[in-house]
């Protein structure tokens, strides 16, 4: 009898102390919702397998750690998708297929936990704030809207500053313009629309409404600052030779005979990047206001700015990344868009349409290259010993240059560029010594 009212205690004890246990907080449940979602997860490979096990781990560990705050499970998990995916990463690796379709995998995993709210997203400037990002389907000017929603019962004040937004090899990479200082008040959000400018034109830009790369990704530099000085472009950080670039450290009269891979290497071409286009931006307007810019787009003042400077920007990022973006490719581009805009075969168009379309070509580049000389990003092909051309004088050259690539000869280029008969008489023979080499 005793044994049996011992036995029956002990087992009583037990219930009570399996009752006593508190029940699972909501980072406790949040960790096991985070790691049952990632061990759902479709995998291909034994690698996928072993990082399904570590995410899943790691979830129910933050969730035992933080068993009240389910906030910064979310954190946890999202830095150990971030420490995979660098570690992971195919920067810098020869080869790396393997690695490569990990790195995918992971970030497709870590956009899908962060888009059902599996994973906090990454804070802006170091504060609470929950960033996202979306395109607009644009490649110049408002090309994203920035929400960021404030969490918190107090007000926070981000700064969001102008910097390189990458990309995984999709969609077009951009410089982001955008400078502002935003205050968001206690569990509420605050929407920016992102102004920007395309940094390859060979990529189609990010679709209305699809994400953009994380804001954590998104590199802000210092410009000129990075530039200063002597520096160079150096092999360890991804920049190789290219002696025919044609290019300078923006804003200098250096040589830059180099290229890189702005997917690969983003954080080493961002300072140049941003530079550069400052330099045509701030270019573009000193020639504007003095009178030098001339293109079929000068009654839209606006248009003609973001025309301007996102095609000098163009020329300047395909030859900094090893490619070509010439007059031809411009002439075919525009030849395109205006079949598609007038439904007119331009093999059957009459020749003043024609010629309109040439003017406005040879326009348009003409003034790229003059802005990109201007601005210091293009090296100056002017032989030393000539006049000093002046600004005028040098797009009016541009566009006489553009009409000789085209095909015309001196006369016609000359004519076509430069209508002012006196003018014509001053410069003409000096333009055709200089686009001649002689």
């Amino acid at each position: 009898m005793k044994k049996t009212i011992l036995v029956f205690t002990i087992l009583l004890a037990c219930k009570s102390l399996i009752f006593a246990q508190p029940a699972p907080g909501p980072g406790e449940k949040q960790g096991e919702r985070i790691a049952e979602r990632v061990e759902s997860t479709e995998t291909s490979s034994s690698d996928q397998k072993a990082l399904v096990k570590e995410i899943a781990e790691t979830a129910r560990a933050a969730g035992k750690d933080n068993p009240n705050d389910p906030d910064k499970v979310k954190d946890a998990v999202r830095d150990k998708l971030d420490e995979i995916r660098d570690r992971k990463s195919t920067k810098d690796k020869p080869g790396g297929k393997n690695n490569k379709e990990i790195e995918e995998w992971v970030k497709k995993l870590k956009r899908d936990l962060m888009d059902n709210s599996y994973v906090a997203l990454p804070p802006a400037s170091d504060t609470p704030l929950l960033c996202s990002a979306t395109g607009t389907g644009r490649t110049t000017g408002h090309i994203a809207d920035l929400s960021l929603y404030n969490p918190t019962d107090q007000a926070i004040t981000a700064e969001v500053s102008p910097g390189f937004i990458p990309s995984d090899g999709r969609f077009q990479p951009y410089v982001s313009t955008t400078d502002v200082v935003v205050t968001v008040p206690p569990h509420s959000t605050a929407n920016i629309p992102i102004e920007g400018y395309c940094a390859d034109i060979f990529k189609q830009p990010v679709p209305a409404g699809v994400e953009m790369p994380a804001l954590d990704e998104w590199i802000t530099a210092s410009g000129n600052s990075d530039l200063a000085g002597n520096w160079q472009p150096q092999s360890s950080e991804g920049w190789k030779p290219n002696p025919a670039s044609g290019l300078t450290v923006p804003g200098t009269d250096r040589p830059m005979p180099f290229s890189i891979d702005l997917y690969a290497h983003p954080e080493e071409a961002a300072s140049v990047l941003l530079e550069a286009l400052s330099c045509i931006s701030t270019a573009y307007d000193d020639m504007n206001a003095r009178g030098v810019i001339e293109t079929p787009f000068s009654g839209q003042p606006d248009k003609e700015r973001e025309a301007v400077i996102q095609q000098t920007f163009w020329v300047y990022c395909a030859t900094l990344t090893g490619k070509e973006y010439k007059l031809d490719d411009f002439s075919k581009n525009t030849r395109t868009q205006f079949e598609a805009n007038t439904g007119q075969d331009l093999n059957n168009a009459a020749p003043e349409t024609k010629a309109g379309l040439d003017q406005g070509i040879a326009g348009f580049w003409g003034t790229f290259q003059a802005v990109g000389a201007e601005a210091k990003v293009f090296a100056n092909d002017q032989p030393a010993q000539k006049d000093d051309w002046g600004p005028v004088v040098e797009q009016k050259y541009r566009v006489y240059a553009a009409y000789r690539e085209m095909g015309y000869d001196h006369d016609r280029a000359l004519r076509s560029a430069v209508p002012n008969e006196a003018v014509r008489r001053e410069w003409g023979e000096k333009f055709r010594r200089r686009y001649e080499g002689k």
